[in-house]
């Protein structure tokens, strides 16, 4: 197949045309690799997500006076609550590949996305030009200063290139165990809608939009997004190799206080769903339309985080379970642009229906302040929006700097505040200019000038639609950079088919790039706090939008395999080039030592108190044990807790469900840090660490963790070398942590005129979800079959089964004991006791 195109010449840039010939589209038995690993970066690390982490904004999460070089604007994390973690999807048909990378992080960087192309293209020798994908999670407790887009410093401090380094080089190296690891599969897709109406998973947050109507056929406000999308990958043997679920919820469970790192409610979806299966399989949680959706939920703290995970599992499951597979072959599609983005390029049409732009910017013009027209229609050219560099902190009344409005008085507008002005509060915030010798911030803001979008088309695939049939067809996905909306993400199913023909189009946010929120305009002009992030007004969204679907026109489904960019038009952000941070990590010579007298200044999560030395005997759901140890510095230290059993006289590791080890990474065990002295950091400082474990088991089975003996081991590593820079030498340190034995849990029991109640007690140093019925420091329900036994009055024992009925937080036991019955003993199914006198 024959394709011109216009390319410059060589002499005086005059166009000619060149003739290409590109491949038509073959069809190709789907293949697919798989890998995940947690992200393992320095504790003290700032996490990303909540603006007020900055201390020039209020530094919430501060827990004491700490001080990480990796931290410049920012408060400090402290410790683990769950490892953030990587995953990775490769699919290939023999002629195309579409690389997906998810990371738990705040957003995605295109900085990353382009590193890892160059990386994998070389390490592999495929074409991945534009086919690499990575896509964030959007926890707001992991790691922030991975991204050099300058007004996103405000979401996760400074930059920092050795931060960046180890994140690319972690996920490149995972990427690569996925391509190697490549093999036949069959692939299937499934929607479903209003599968969680009573929020227990997610919830609509955004009440600016409630009365606002956009299409006829649906409700005012549209409320979340109530769709989900599932694909199952599986081994040609019919195994579970993979299943991606998407849907939009935001990660914001732990709140601004948290300073533990943590994946956070989405990572949690993950961890529950994984434990269905009796093996490992990649679970991968998607985002949606998370940008106006919270995460939802029972009990508080770290328990919440696995109520929501528990309430997920059933609709994603059940949705699994239906969606049929095939392992005939699929064409493969993907394309992508960074698409330029400026108050002189942004337009929306909707194909002719409007035409909605912005005047030429003018700081001498007053806007006149009328938005829309008699009959409610938005006004165009949209003249409020006067911002030559574009503008920030829209949404609300008014402005944080009364002086560095863009000269609209009228609401939304009236908030937004020039970004010339912002740039000048950067600099000072981030020491840009005593650090790194920066007079002045480049403007426009070099990434805000484009975003960074792909487009993939995947097929035919069986897929289940939302009307219970099974047909075979294409799956169109667009990866959004930004918080997408709920109305934004409807929009774009409509426009796709509208336009494209594609019915149910699936929309991944969180993807390529970071934009802020994206919000069609009639829902970015309503206010509130979702339009105070991206810099480019109300039109940006849906602009990116008509460019995501007229590169998709253009592009895909045309049976030809053409590049997407063969001018070189839609080009990437170039950033700088940054120098390796100079560190030099502690020492620690007594690192690997177990202690039982911590300093004062240690800090714990969730008011903790150390437990030292651990208990010789621990009871189910009551039990906790801590351990404290000298580890190495941070910036080598990233020490891996797990759990032991003693089996046959050898300790093997415990390992979940679905096989995995039952370590720090999965929130079973929390670990803190705490520097001795707290500062400053280039001191010769001593580095705490602490651990502790509840005895619950993980997912699965909570109540009923095998009785016998334990332990905590410890593995980590202590600086050696004498290096300045990253990576650095080291040696590995184990630490034994004293055992102990788990005995079966205490039930507690109380007597009614027709029966009994019975519930476990969560302790009041507790953490862990015991029910998702119950609470966590409080009383939780026994399930299932009991067996009670009493001694009758003359003396002989009765015993009698009975069916556990939840009540609230307490389990009621329906049955007649004689008055003079004594010695009542209630056993659950797991052996825990509870016993009357």
């Amino acid at each position: 197949m024959f394709l011109w195109v216009l390319a410059l010449g060589c002499t005086g840039g005059t166009p000619e045309v060149v003739q290409h010939e590109w491949p038509e589209i073959e069809a190709g038995a789907p293949q697919a690799g798989t890998a995940e690993a947690a992200i393992l970066l320095p504790a003290g690390t700032p996490l990303g997500g909540y603006s007020s982490r900055c201390g020039y904004l209020g530094g919430s999460s501060a827990q004491d006076m700490r001080h990480s070089s990796y931290a410049v604007g920012f408060v400090e994390s402290t410790g683990v609550q769950s490892r953030p973690m990587a995953k990775v999807l490769w699919l290939e048909n023999g002629q195309d590949h579409l690389v997906v990378v998810k990371v738990d992080l705040i957003y995605a960087y295109d900085g990353l996305v382009e590193v890892l192309e160059e990386r994998l293209q070389a390490a592999t020798g495929e074409d991945l030009d534009g086919r690499v994908i990575v896509s964030a999670n959007h926890t707001h407790a992991a790691y922030g200063p991975f991204s050099d887009s300058y007004h996103f410093y405000l979401g996760g401090d400074r930059y920092d290139e050795e931060i960046f380094q180890r994140l690319a080089q972690q996920t490149t190296d995972l990427a690569i165990e996925a391509y190697e690891g490549l093999e036949p599969v069959a692939l299937g897709t499934s929607w479903v809608k209003d599968w969680d109406p009573d929020d227990q998973v997610y919830r609509d947050r955004r009440e600016d939009n409630d009365a606002l109507v956009v299409w006829p056929d649906a409700e005012p406000g549209y409320g979340k997004d109530p769709h989900m999308n599932l694909l199952r990958v599986d081994r040609l043997d019919g195994s579970p190799l993979a299943v991606l679920f998407t849907f939009g919820i935001h990660g914001t469970s732990l709140g601004a206080d948290n300073s533990m790192i943590s994946s956070d409610a989405p990572g949690h979806l993950e961890m529950a769903v994984q434990e269905q299966f009796e093996e490992e399989v990649l679970v991968m949680h998607l985002q949606g339309a998370g940008g106006d959706a919270s995460s939802a939920g029972k009990d508080e703290n770290y328990a919440r985080l696995e109520s929501v995970g528990e309430a997920v599992v059933d609709p994603v499951m059940t949705l699994w379970q239906q969606t049929p597979v095939s392992d005939n072959p699929i064409e493969m599609e993907t394309a992508s642009r960074s698409l330029p983005q400026h108050t002189e390029t942004i337009r929306v049409t909707r194909q002719g229906a409007v035409d909605w732009y912005y005047p030429a910017p003018d700081r001498e013009y007053r806007a006149d302040n009328v938005i829309y027209d008699e009959a409610g229609e938005i006004i165009t050219p949209l003249d409020e929006f006067n911002a030559l560099y574009g503008a920030a902190f829209c949404g609300s009344d008014a402005p944080l700097i009364p002086s560095g409005n863009i000269g609209t008085d009228v609401f939304p507008y009236s908030a937004c505040m020039d970004v010339e002005l912002v740039s000048w509060v950067l600099l000072g915030i981030f020491k840009l200019t005593d650090e790194w010798g920066m007079e002045e911030m480049p403007l426009p803001l070099p990434s805000s000038l484009e975003a960074g979008t792909t487009a993939s088309l995947l097929g035919p695939l069986p897929t289940l639609g939302l009307d219970g049939t099974v047909e075979d067809r294409d799956l169109l996905v667009g990866f959004f950079p930004g918080e997408s909306t709920a109305m934004y993400t409807e929009q774009w199913r409509r426009r796709a088919e509208a336009e494209l023909g594609h019915s149910m189009a699936l929309h991944v946010a969180y993807s390529q790039d970071h934009e802020g929120y994206l919000l069609i305009p009639e829902d970015w002009l309503m206010g509130g706090y979702e339009p105070n992030i991206n810099l480019w007004g109300p039109l940006q969204a849906e602009h990116l939008m008509e460019g995501v679907l007229d590169y998709s026109a253009q592009l895909l489904g045309n049976g030809i395999q053409e590049p997407a960019d063969p001018l070189g038009q839609w080009t990437p952000t170039v950033y700088p080039s940054r120098q390796m941070p100079e560190r030099t990590p502690d020492t620690t010579p007594n690192a690997g030592q177990l202690v039982e007298a911590t300093p004062e200044t240690m800090w714990l999560p969730l008011d903790l108190e150390p437990i030292l030395p651990s208990p010789a005997e621990v009871q189910r759901v009551s039990g906790v044990v801590h351990i404290a140890w000298q580890g190495g510095d941070p910036i080598v230290d990233q020490p891996s807790v797990g759990l032991e059993r003693e089996v046959a006289g050898s300790w093997e590791a415990v390992l979940s469900h679905s096989g995995r080890p039952i370590t720090e990474v999965f929130a079973d065990i929390l670990i803190a840090h705490t520097p001795d002295p707290l500062y400053p950091s280039e001191a010769d400082q001593e580095h705490y660490w602490w651990a502790g474990w509840q005895a619950v088991g993980h997912v699965k089975d909570r109540l009923g963790l095998p009785l016998g003996r334990y332990r905590l081991v410890v593995r980590g590593q202590r600086a050696t070398g004498s290096e300045t820079h990253w990576p650095f030498e080291t040696a590995a340190y184990e630490v034994l942590g004293d055992p102990f034995e788990v005995l079966p849990g205490s039930l507690s029991l109380e007597m009614d005129s027709s029966g009994m109640w019975a519930w476990i007690e969560g302790p009041s140093n507790g953490w862990r979800l015991v029910d998702v019925d119950g609470e966590s420091r409080g009383q939780n329900p026994v399930r299932g079959t009991v067996t009670v036994s009493w001694s009758d009055s003359a003396g002989a024992q009765v015993q009698q089964e009975v069916e556990a009925v939840v009540d609230d937080t307490r389990s009621w036991l329906s049955l007649e004991i004689p008055a003079d019955a004594t010695s009542i003993v209630v056993t659950d199914e797991y052996g825990n006791r509870g016993e009357l006198p």
